[in-house]
């Protein structure tokens, strides 16, 4: 049943260009020749989530845990519908840190590749309505594995969330040149899709010259290649948290004011 989508996604025009280009990256690129190299530098730098939000904001971040447990909890029900039709988009990850990093920074436009379920999406979103405005840009790819995955895209979004809401389906080759092309300059970005370091190296590219003066990236699953620590280098100052196993990247010339409490 999986060949059978795959190769019937395939066909379709709007997808057969991404499609072919995430197999062309995979082949040539690979995913795993810096991992043991980025995992030790990593886990070198790593310090509690938990400890640095309540030290950089301790009412702000009560609020982001607070407002994580109640996604989570309105979400349960389609959460168990979606696994129930045997559809795994991965679970909620470091939703309290977008959350608090929204409301600290209040950018008017922030951006984040990959949405799957929707997790950041919402926490982003949440942090925009709380602040009183803001959009949120959002670049996806549907899982060309499940049929008909367009519909579980953001599943997870709560509908009073979604009028400051851009989603765009078509890959971020496809979609950052579209949304970077009339934006404003962007407050917050979070990087959680192509995990190769050519995905990466795309994204940082594109975006770095469209970004705000106290912009601040957050980029996922930093254990997979020397991406994040190479761009890192390049600001005063970054952060790396463990989280379920896996490591996140903060890093941008806003991440100091963040981490005063500014708000």
């Amino acid at each position: 049943m999986t060949l059978f989508t795959v190769a019937r996604n395939a066909m379709r025009p709007a997808y057969l260009p991404t499609m072919a280009h995430k197999v062309y990256l995979r082949l040539r690129h690979g995913h795993d020749r810096e991992r043991k190299a980025a995992e030790g530098w990593a886990g070198a730098h790593a310090q509690d989530m938990d400890a640095w939000g309540r030290r950089a904001d301790p009412a702000l971040w009560e609020e982001s845990v607070a407002f994580a447990r109640t996604l989570e909890t309105s979400a349960r029900p389609t959460v168990e519908r979606v696994a129930a039709a045997g559809v795994d988009l991965g679970g909620p990850a470091g939703i309290e840190l977008l959350y608090f990093l929204t409301r600290a920074l209040r950018p008017a436009v922030a951006l984040e590749t990959g949405v799957a379920a929707g997790w950041s999406t919402a926490a982003i979103l949440g942090g925009l309505a709380a602040n009183g405005g803001g959009q949120l840009y959002s670049s996806d790819f549907p899982l060309f594995r499940i049929s008909h995955p367009e519909r579980y895209i953001g599943c997870v979004v709560p509908p009073e969330l979604r009028d400051s809401w851009s989603l765009h389906i078509k890959g971020d080759r496809r979609n950052l040149p579209e949304i970077l092309s009339h934006v404003p300059p962007i407050g917050l970005s979070h990087y959680d899709s192509d995990k190769t370091r050519n995905g990466r190296e795309y994204f940082l590219h594109r975006v770095r010259p469209h970004t705000a003066p106290r912009h601040v990236l957050v980029m996922d699953d930093i254990q997979d290649n020397l991406v994040f620590r190479e761009h890192a280098a390049t600001y005063p100052a970054f952060r790396v948290f463990a989280y379920q196993g896996k490591y996140i990247g903060l890093t941008g010339p806003g991440l100091p004011a963040v981490e005063r409490g500014s708000r």
